[in-house]
């Protein structure tokens, strides 16, 4: 009898599923059109923010100078000429002038500080200054925000709402971004049914699949639904062959070593090289990664939807995070009240506590029961031994 392989661990799995993927490739977005999406290049501003020196306050540009011999007994009194608006071009402020200023709004040629409004004082058309006023006093300098040419972000930063502001402030118009991964889903089992259609009495709604896809829009991907399958290499077969438009093919259920799990032999017979299949964890424990035979990647997650749910959140998104040109997920150090398994990884639904570094994982950790997810605001990761815990947001984000 062949000596049974043995299983690579969670850390060894992972480790074989980051060297088997590369990014997708790269497009040109607009910066309105980018949020969610990951730079593909080094960003730098293309001009100075500010442009030129601007008024930080609502008041009045002035010559500081005007002002040095200001005192609340003998005023400075400084004629008031036009008033300056955020996108004007001003006139030269001459000597012993003051004019009135928005916030935002270009100091005038000449003009070095402002006095803000609340401080003035207005006679007969005239500014009185009581107090001197320091040079740059509420000016914005050229340059303050963001220096022309300074990198603004790295490759591999995922594009937040305040990040496209700050690309449109500083001049990026257009920028390179990985391509998003287009996910094609897949769910076996003849036992499964649609949710709202009719059920034998030994069915099964198919939880799986609108589960998946909601984590994949949750990442902000692209999820087709390609069909649940019958136990039969032909059901099988057609919905692999209605899979080439994806970049990335996920399907649950069929990867156990029962005599309707299927997966495996039809990845087989296609030409796809079965990179895992069998992880030293829970749930899960039957998880299997593949190469097509054209190089996409593939995923067969268990069918418990527990453990289906917890290969998508640790492994899938681990290979999206790679097609995406990002950095691995990294977890917070944590404690929790379960004993680490010599030879398992342990996925364990968590709860905070009063104590942030500590986790609650008293909640049924059975790979059938979904109802303990909805209590749960964490995953707990327990490596081999005595590792250490980590804890993961429940719903991945990149």
């Amino acid at each position: 009898m062949a000596e049974k392989a043995v299983r690579p661990s969670f850390d060894e799995a992972l480790a074989v599923i980051w060297r088997a993927i590369a990014p997708p490739g790269t497009e040109s977005v607009a910066v309105d059109d980018a949020f969610g999406r990951v730079t593909a290049t080094a960003l730098r501003a293309r001009r100075d923010v500010p442009r030129f020196p601007v008024s930080a306050m609502d008041g009045y540009a002035l010559q500081s100078a005007d002002s040095l011999s200001a005192s609340t007994a003998a005023p400075v009194a400084l004629r008031l000429v036009g008033p300056v608006f955020a996108g004007h071009s001003p006139a030269p402020l001459m000597s012993g002038t003051a004019a009135p200023i928005a916030t935002g709004a270009p100091l005038p040629p000449g003009a070095d500080a402002v006095l803000v409004r609340e401080r003035a004082e207005l006679v007969d058309g005239q500014l009185l200054v009581r107090n001197a006023v320091e040079p740059q006093k509420n000016v914005r300098q050229t340059g303050e925000d963001m220096i022309a040419g300074a990198e603004i972000m790295r490759s591999g930063t995922v594009l937040t709402p305040h990040a496209i502001g700050a690309l449109a402030a500083f001049g990026i118009d257009r920028l390179d971004v990985w391509l998003r991964p287009r996910i094609g889903l897949i769910s076996t089992g003849s036992e499964l049914s649609g949710i709202g259609q009719a059920t034998t009495d030994a069915g099964l709604i198919d939880s799986n699949a609108p589960m998946i896809a909601a984590c994949a829009r949750a990442l902000g991907l692209p999820c087709a639904f390609l069909g649940r399958a019958l136990d039969q290499s032909e059901a099988i077969d057609l919905l692999l062959d209605g899979a080439s438009a994806a970049d990335i093919v996920i399907s649950t259920g069929g990867v156990s070593a029962g005599d309707l799990d299927l997966v495996r032999r039809r990845l087989e017979a296609r030409g796809a090289e079965i990179l895992l299949h069998g992880v030293r964890m829970r749930p899960g424990k039957p998880i299997l990664f593949a190469r097509l035979a054209d190089g996409r990647p593939y995923f067969g997650l268990p069918g418990n939807p527990v453990a289906a749910l917890t290969g998508f959140r640790f492994f899938v998104v681990h290979a999206l995070r790679r097609m995406l040109g990002l950095a691995p997920e990294e977890g917070e150090h944590v404690t929790c009240n379960v004993e680490a398994r010599p030879d398992c990884t342990l996925l364990l639904r968590g709860r905070y506590t009063s104590d942030p570094s500590r986790i609650d994982c008293g909640l049924d950790q059975r790979s059938h029961v979904l109802s303990s997810t909805l209590l749960a605001d964490c995953w707990v990761r327990l490596g081999e031994g005595g590792a250490i815990a980590e804890a993961f947001p429940v719903v991945a984000r990149l």
